[in-house]
Parts: C-alpha cells; structure tokens; sequence
C-alpha cells in the first residue's frame, strides 16, 4: 500500500514538472517572453547580549537571547515585471517578514506585511504604484547611515525609520539625477486601527514627499512626511495647536547625505519631528511635543571583503533635559557574495531618566540607565 502512495505522488511530481517545463518554453505567447518573476530572500539570525534590560527588586540585569533579523530583516518575496511595449511595464512585489527563530510572521501577523504592491511604469511619465508600500524614511532616509534599517541603527532613535504603509498609492519620477516622489495613504495600519468611519477623511491619513539627487560620489535626499494618529476627534487625548495646525497629527522633515572618498563612505542626517499623534511619551519618560535628531557615520571597505562601520547619533526633546545618544560599531564579513558574518557592539547614554534602549525607546531597557548590546550573526541572501 505505501509503494503504490509513493508511486502514485512520483508520477504526480513528474506530471507537474512535464507540464511547467511545456508552458516554460511555449513560444506562442509573446506576453511570456517578455515576463520576469522572481523568488528571493534574506536569513539572519544571531545573538544578542544587553545590559540594563530588566529590573528586579531595584536591580538591573543582563539579557542573552537568539535574534533574528538584526542587519537585515529576515524575508523572502516575489517580484516581476511584464514589457507592454513602448517603453511601458507593469511591476509588481509580495515580500513577507519572518522571525527566523520562531517561524512566525511579522507586522502584525500580515501574510506580505513588508511589501504587497502593483504598478504601471513608463519611461517617459514615471511609475505609479497601489498597496502596501515603504515609508520614504524607511526606504530613502534610512539609506543614509551606514547601517541601514539593522537593529542597533537609526530606527531605535525614531520607528518612522522603518514605516510601511497600508492602502499608499505612490508615485515616482525621475528628472535626470534628480528623483521626486509623493505618496498617500488612505489608512497606513488597517490592522491596529481597522477599517476607517465612512466620510472620514483624515484618520490614519499620511502624506509624504521627497527629492533624491544622486551625481557621482554625491547623494543627498530631502523628505517630508505627515501622519495623522487612529483618533479624529476632537476630545483626542492629545490635540494641540502649533504653526495654525490643530490635531492628532506628527510631521516630520529630514535632510541626509553621503559622499564616498575611495573606500570610505561617510554620511550625516538631521531629523525634526512635531508630535501631536504619537505621543512622545512612549518615546520618553514624560509627554514631549518636539525633538531634533542628529546623526554622523561611515562605512570603510578594508578589504573586498571586511566592512568596518560607525554612528553616533543625538536626539534633543525639547523642553526637557533627557537627551539621549547612542553609538554603534559594526564588522561585516562577506564569505561570498550571498552569506556575511557580523559583529555589532552598541551603546546608548541616557541621561535624566531618558529610556533609550538599542531596541527602542522603553523597548528592554531600565529608564535612566546606559545600555551597552552586542550582536554576532549570519545573513544569508537568495
């Protein structure tokens, strides 16, 4: 009885395999010809050791524990694209996190909650694009720091840093070395928030707009982005009115750029946040409507195959004394061109109870104590 179930599922396999093989090299359809899809991914996993990550009876403790996604958050995706012709394309992306360590799905328990997005492209009028996409602090901003959106990088000091938006229609244009794109979402977390009030139009609502400029050695990038909280009402728990706005809403504005001398690549940024959304209380020990963020780094290629990176980078909260800072140093090595063994060591200095931590702001760490993070891991790229 086995061998004839196992008998039976080979001549399926084969069935399967002779059908996809005939459709592969069907040349009836010239749409097929010029089609693309792709399967990809990323593993990375390590380990993490933290001081000052709990409290007990007024002491603080030390943490070691298994991490995944600590450079790069672990994924794997679908892409592809069809030529119609002309110079136009369709193009599309399912990209879904995973915690390695656990098999469990990320954001929220989303199926694709990276990315979900399609779209129309032209090389004349730019590209337009519907469904879940990156923030434009998440996909450009973060770009400039050398370590990207890893763990111990520039999202800990702000999680716009790693935005993805529910419901964006995007659009993008490139003028030369100069690139624009605005983008809005129609309700940026349907799964925290839910489906929206009919006649509303402001809940949830983000609008964003940026400028890249790329010449040579030089990069630079220009970004607004304005964010409306889950509450329209006007008895919001906090509503407050500055510059003639008035409401649940965070603005934010960041300059950044990089230049690459040889081997070395150097980067700086600066971020102003007005809060009125997201309540910087969760970002300190106290409510705070304001901060600047500051940040310096770079990235030197030792050898083809030895990356060596810094930061540091300040946050001042206006109004209070609890301005933190936090700085980072990485090794990457690469045994080929698809796998990389890292070392991340981390600090973060807080001062007058500010609650920094490498994780996050309140994420794991004592308020008012320093917190010194250390990763060591493997990525793995297909």
């Amino acid at each position: 009885m086995n061998h004839s179930y196992r008998t039976t599922a080979v001549g399926c396999c084969l069935a399967v395999c002779a059908s996809l093989s005939a459709y592969a090299h069907a040349d009836e359809s010239p749409a097929i010809s010029g089609s693309s899809v792709t399967l990809y991914g990323i593993v990375d996993t390590g380990l993490e050791y933290l001081t000052s990550a709990s409290s007990s009876k007024g002491e603080t403790h030390s943490v070691t524990r298994l991490t995944s996604g600590d450079m790069s958050g672990s994924r794997w995706g679908i892409t592809g694209t069809e030529d119609l012709g002309g110079g136009s394309r369709t193009f599309f992306l399912l990209e879904s996190g995973i915690n390695v360590d656990s098999g469990a799905l990320l954001q929220g328990g989303r199926e694709f909650g990276r990315l979900a997005y399609v779209g129309i492209a032209n090389d004349t009028w730019g590209s337009f694009s519907l469904g879940r996409q990156g923030g434009l602090f998440l996909d450009w901003v973060s770009e400039y720091n050398p370590l990207k959106n890893a763990v111990y990088a520039i999202k800990m000091q702000d999680p716009a840093f790693s935005d993805r938006l529910d419901n964006t229609a995007r659009y993008e244009k490139r003028f030369g070395e100069l690139t624009a794109i605005v983008q809005y979402s129609f309700g940026y977390d349907a799964v925290t928030y839910g489906p929206q009030s009919a006649g509303d139009t402001r809940f949830a609502r983000v609008i964003e707009g940026g400028l890249r400029y790329k010449h040579g050695p030089f990069s630079a990038t220009l970004v607004y982005d304005q964010k409306n909280g889950g509450s329209t009402s006007p008895t919001a728990a906090h509503t407050s009115k500055v510059g003639g706005y008035e409401g649940d809403t965070d603005r934010r504005v960041s300059f950044a750029a990089s230049y690459k001398i040889s081997t070395v690549t150097t980067y700086a940024g600066y971020r102003y946040l007005d809060s009125h959304a997201v309540h910087l209380s969760t970002l300190s020990t106290s409510p705070v409507e304001a901060t600047s963020l500051y940040w310096l780094g770079a990235t030197w290629l030792a050898q083809p195959n030895l990356a060596l990176s810094s930061t540091a980078m300040y946050q001042n909260f206006y109004g209070t004394s609890r301005d933190p800072w936090s700085f980072q140093v990485d090794a990457d090595y690469f045994l080929s061109k698809r796998t990389d063994l890292y070392l991340n060591l981390a600090y973060a200095l807080n001062r007058n109870g500010s609650n920094l931590g490498l994780n996050g702001f309140g994420t794991d760490v004592v308020a008012g104590k320093n917190q010194f993070g250390l990763m060591a891991g493997i990525r793995h790229k297909f």
